[in-house]
């Protein structure tokens, strides 16, 4: 069936498909706690950028924590009408869940009452679990001796990176994994002492590459499958290549910057895959691996039978799911569900089954509208009831939201715990900050508190070379040389680049992250021609872009 979008400001039309309807039947007998979910009111975006307002990354408080009282940093400024704990706290049993616990009010809204209940619990600082050493790593588990990472699962001594798994050594990276020793890659498994390395997979000593493949000892290359000590796609001896490469010394900041116009440059002039699909059966998005019947997904891995979903594997039936990962079955409209099973409308919930409208709960099952609980059951609004009790309470508040037309709806952006601006949905569906206040949703102005240092200093007058760095530089602030804005540089990171012969950058973090992210289309298909054959393709490049884009068998032809 055809629908509009539900929502005031969009008026997109899409299409609910035989497969979202017999996804919805499966899904609504598979739990007590999903019965009768209907299919959405609003189109994929909307879905999307629902989810995305209630997720801050980046936008960082100095604080208290509310127990301990130790200065911590977090996602919620001092003003947060709910109290913040530290990790160690937050996980800690010096505080109660249940004890917030509240009645269900059988004539009021579920949602309000939840809203309610959610600036009453406490809430961690930063997102993490298992971690260790990783005061400032946000939405990672299981890593250790991290600085300022998202997105992070057994990871070490990572640093600005988002999405790195199974890895170690990297900084400012974004979706690695089983990488090591690597400076600004992006989509790459098994790549190691590699600088700015895009799609190469099983590849090592690289810089300056795209889309090279089980290549080793490259510089500036792109489309090579197998090859090694190459420089601008030429094939070298060792002893040319070793020779060249020792005159070409990437520590300088102005021979740095140099290759990596010469890197824009090759970039502008390759060409790009229709869509990043491989190993795969019957699926459509970008950048989808090891996965069957995966449709109108983006970031997706080793999944079956689910759409709508983003940054996201090892998933079997899930729909608009947001950074789920690891054996996940039965999700719909969930955020950051690891472990989870038969999910729905639920926000940073780790190994649970059967949870309705929760936030951030861990190892429990059958809970609605809870909040915190860890290795609980049959709760509220984070009150304990019998299984008897619980289940003749549920269907009841479904009917309720079901007569107020909330059942099966995403928790609405007003009731997110930041402001627009805070969140991952102003990367993605970027908005004035007139349009966020019009639609009664929150805006916060950035502000940067000035670090406490000895002094901060202009990013040009760093020195040139790696070599001629001083220690003392951990001691100072640089003045970003783009944005004005003051960061630090810390004792691991500078060990970094003096290892691996690379010049301090001068960019903020944030600066940097965001030119990252401009590599990654936008997550949306388009119709245009193949631009070596002609024939029709969707792909993630819109037909007013200049890049030259080729169909799945063109691509194959060129590179092999």
């Amino acid at each position: 069936m055809e629908k509009t979008c539900g929502n005031g400001w969009c008026s997109a039309t899409f299409e609910v498909t035989d497969d979202d309807l017999a996804f919805f039947e499966k899904f609504s007998l598979s739990a007590p706690e999903l019965r009768s979910t209907p299919p959405p009111k609003r189109c994929p975006d909307c879905r999307q950028q629902r989810r995305l307002a209630r997720r801050n990354e980046r936008t960082y408080y100095k604080r208290q924590c509310d127990l301990c009282r130790k200065e911590i940093i977090g996602m919620y400024p001092s003003d947060a009408p709910f109290p913040v704990y530290c990790y160690a706290c937050w996980w800690s049993d010096a505080w109660d869940p249940l004890s917030y616990g509240r009645e269900v009010d059988a004539l009021r809204p579920f949602p309000k009452q939840f809203h309610e209940l959610q600036n009453f619990v406490p809430r961690i600082a930063l997102f993490g679990k298992n971690n260790e050493n990783c005061e400032y790593i946000n939405h990672s588990v299981n890593s250790k001796d991290c600085y300022l990472c998202v997105d992070v699962a057994d990871a070490q001594d990572t640093y600005y990176s988002k999405w790195v798994l199974s890895s170690r050594d990297c900084c400012d990276c974004y979706q690695l994994e089983k990488s090591e020793l690597c400076y600004e890659s992006q989509y790459s498994v098994t790549l190691s002492r590699s600088i700015y390395a895009f799609l190469c997979d099983n590849s090592s000593d690289l810089a300056f590459c795209y889309d090279c493949e089980g290549c080793h000892n490259c510089l500036l290359c792109a489309h090579l499958r197998h090859k090694r000590y190459c420089i601008s796609n030429e094939q070298l001896t060792e002893e040319e290549y070793q020779r060249r490469m020792e005159e070409w010394d990437l520590g300088s900041y102005r021979t740095f910057q140099d290759s990596l116009k010469r890197y824009s440059q090759m970039l502008r002039q390759a060409f790009h895959r229709d869509e990043q699909i491989l190993h795969s059966e019957d699926c459509s998005g970008d950048f989808i691996y090891h996965c069957k019947n995966v449709q109108s997904s983006f970031g997706v891995i080793e999944s079956q039978d689910c759409a709508y979903c983003y940054d996201a594997g090892h998933m079997k039936d899930c729909q608009d799911a947001y950074e789920p990962a690891f054996n996940c079955e039965l999700q719909y409209d969930s955020h950051g569900c690891n472990g989870g099973k038969r999910m729905l409308s639920c926000h940073i919930c780790y190994d649970n089954d059967s949870l309705a409208y929760c936030d951030f709960c861990h190892n429990s099952t059958h809970l609605f509208g809870c909040i915190g609980l860890r290795h609980k059951r049959y709760c509220i609004l984070n009150k304990q009831y019998t299984k008897e009790e619980y289940e003749q309470l549920v269907p009841k508040i479904i009917e309720k939201m079901q007569a107020d037309g909330e059942w099966g709806e995403f928790f609405p952006v007003e009731m997110s715990p930041f402001a627009y601006s805070e969140t991952v949905a102003q990367e993605y569906f970027p908005l004035t900050r007139e349009d966020v206040l019009s639609r009664g949703w929150h805006w916060r102005d950035e502000v940067d508190e000035l670090p406490k240092v000895e002094k901060i200093i202009p990013a040009e007058r760093l020195p040139d070379s790696i070599d001629d760095i001083p220690d003392d530089i951990l001691n100072w602030a640089i003045k970003c040389e783009l944005t004005a804005r003051p960061f630090r540089i810390i004792k691991q990171e500078l060990a970094f680049y003096r290892k691996m012969r690379l010049p301090v950058p001068r960019l903020h973090p944030d600066e940097r992250h965001r030119r990252r992210m401009a590599f990654t289309n936008h997550r949306k298909l388009w119709s245009r021609k193949c631009a070596k054959c002609g024939k029709e393709i969707q792909t993630t490049y819109s037909p007013d872009r200049p890049e030259i884009v080729y169909c799945e068998e063109c691509y194959l032809k060129e590179v092999y």
